[in-house]
């Protein structure tokens, strides 16, 4: 029973950290989205039809 105490004690540290990480990063999402929030992740492709003219 002393085992079974002490492996219930030793997962609370790794949570925590996992915890404090996610926590990190969504920080730093909030951060550096809120900045440029319209033109993030936009990518200009151009049209295929200037291929036809072409011919």
């Amino acid at each position: 029973m002393i085992y079974s105490e002490e492996k219930s004690g030793g997962l609370a540290l790794p949570l925590i950290v996992i915890l404090l990480a996610i926590a990190g990063i969504l920080a730093v999402l909030v951060a550096t989205g809120g900045r440029h929030s319209s033109t993030t992740g936009r990518v200009w492709v151009p049209q295929a039809q200037s291929q036809g003219s072409g011919q």
